[in-house]
């Protein structure tokens, strides 16, 4: 298990079904550099089933420059006295300037099983709102590893282009991930027709597909991920905003 992998599957399921794009967009809580162009606030619950092998559960807040959120991975009894259960927790806040953003994160991870440990991370994420949105996000520019593995610092980027249609919006973008470890891509892209939205992503891990309904209040978001050797993974997750 990777250190980071905990808080990656706690993702909801509209930023996981845009993959890493989602750094690039303003109104999620991906990029800490993007919290303070958040002019609602959001609360999301979110469910999922990685190809078949775990469950998460997760809850996040964000909006008006600050976000956080909690997820718990458990793989259940998968050999004889041997399972995983690790809590993930991260709390950020972001400042605006002008079309520029600047925030930071800090990570806590804390695996129960198969023994107690404890890990934290600094992150720090830039924002730019221009004819394309920009971002950046420096993972574990300070940690301290709750395994025997390294947490060692790495860098993501996503670029994001918003359109506008005469019934409809979207958004498409690129971005490249985890640039000094296992570096990977994805192309990904949004169409918002108001009450329904579609989703898809290619990455180099296989066809992420997905959509949402969302109403004045909550929104019901789900993401399925195809990949060529493992089982169909899912997530679902509701999110509340206010005011």
């Amino acid at each position: 298990m990777t250190v980071d992998l905990p808080f990656d599957l706690g993702r909801a399921a509209r930023e996981w079904s845009l993959f890493g794009v989602d750094l690039a967009v303003p109104d999620l809580p991906a990029n800490p550099g993007a919290l303070g162009f958040s002019d609602v606030w959001a609360l999301s619950s979110t469910f999922s089933a990685p190809f078949g092998a775990l469950r998460v559960w997760a809850i996040s807040l964000w909006g008006k420059g600050l976000g956080g959120g909690i997820a718990l991975l458990d793989s259940g009894e998968i050999g004889p006295n041997l399972s995983y259960r690790v809590w993930a927790f991260r709390l950020g806040g972001g400042l605006r300037l002008g079309s520029v953003g600047l925030g930071g994160q800090a990570k806590l991870l804390r695996p129960e099983e198969p023994k107690t440990s404890l890990g934290w991370s600094l992150d720090l994420g830039l924002f730019w709102m221009g004819p394309v949105w920009l971002g950046i996000l420096g993972e574990a520019l300070l940690s301290a590893s709750p395994f025997e593995e390294a947490w060692p610092p790495d860098f993501s980027f996503a670029a994001a282009l918003p359109w506008e249609g005469p019934n409809f919006s979207g958004i498409l973008g690129a971005g490249v991930l985890d640039i000094l470890g296992f570096p990977t891509w994805a192309l990904s892209g949004e169409i918002d027709f108001g009450v329904l939205s579609l989703r898809g992503a290619l990455t180099a891990m296989g066809l992420g597909v997905g959509g949402g309904v969302e109403l004045p209040r909550f929104s019901l978001d789900w993401a399925f991920t195809l990949h060529p050797a493992l089982p169909l993974s899912f997530r679902v997750s509701f999110v509340l905003r206010w005011p």
